[in-house]
């Protein structure tokens, strides 16, 4: 008796795509000159390993999905960004209790503690007739000062004015910048950075309403202030610093 054609089976697993695993049985027919008990033997080891190839198939995708629902997780516990519409007196709210500012409140608008912005800082404070912010510059974001009020004098850069009712100052990345309030009556400012970094010095060195307002040192303050990227001038080399206008 002539032998009957056997199927010789290969088993082939191609990952086309990260959550698609493509599994091809190729079955080639033909003579074969072993003993049948070989050919059993061969046919039987084909449907081994495909039985093996389609487990471990399912482990794989398993393990997959196990892990994309854990990188989920992760994501929604730091935070998604979340729309706000936040009215005047609505924030973070906070008190500066260390530096030239200390005893000032302020609000944190937003940033990735409040609202889990991606890149925005912004915050909103009012200063009191003749109160300075003192120079200072952000190295690694821009800043945009608003003030609804008129009556502030700034400094940005070579550029020196004062700022009326609902002004707007640009302030460049490493530009020293200075404004005081030569009014009679608090003015409000609403400042905006490109990116995150100086709120980590805001939050430093501030306290929650009604709590103490701890001091810190000025070893304390530099270090703060350099995780934050922000420079500040340091006075004892001059009133201004190098470059800006001044009288």
């Amino acid at each position: 008796m002539k032998d009957r054609p056997v199927f010789e089976g290969q088993v082939q697993v191609v990952v086309e795509h990260p959550s698609c695993v493509v599994l091809s049985l190729r079955v080639n027919s033909g003579a074969s000159s072993f003993p049948r008990a070989n050919r059993m033997k061969r046919t039987t080891l084909t449907l081994i390993f495909a039985v093996m190839a389609i487990t471990a198939i399912f482990v794989y995708a398993r393990e997959r999905k196990a892990g994309q629902k854990s990188f989920l997780i992760k994501e929604q516990a730091a935070g998604a960004p979340t729309p706000l519409i936040l009215q005047e007196g609505e924030g973070d709210q906070l008190i500066h209790r260390a530096g030239p500012l200390k005893g000032l409140p302020f609000t944190i608008k937003v940033d990735s503690q409040f609202g889990n912005s991606e890149d925005f800082f912004v915050f909103a404070e009012a200063l009191a007739p003749k109160q300075t912010i003192p120079f200072h510059k952000h190295e690694n974001a821009e800043e945009i000062l608003i003030f609804p009020e008129a009556g502030a004098s700034v400094i940005v850069g070579d550029k020196r004015g004062n700022a009326g009712a609902n002004s707007i100052i640009f302030i460049p990345r490493n530009t020293w910048i200075s404004a005081t309030n030569t009014g009679t009556s608090d003015i409000h400012l609403l400042a905006v950075f490109s990116r995150h970094g100086f709120e980590s010095y805001m939050r430093s060195i501030s306290a929650k309403p009604g709590q103490p307002l701890t001091p810190l040192n000025q070893d304390e303050l530099t270090r703060l202030r350099a995780l934050g990227h922000a420079v500040y001038w340091d006075i004892s080399k001059g009133a201004y610093p190098p470059g800006v206008a001044h009288p």
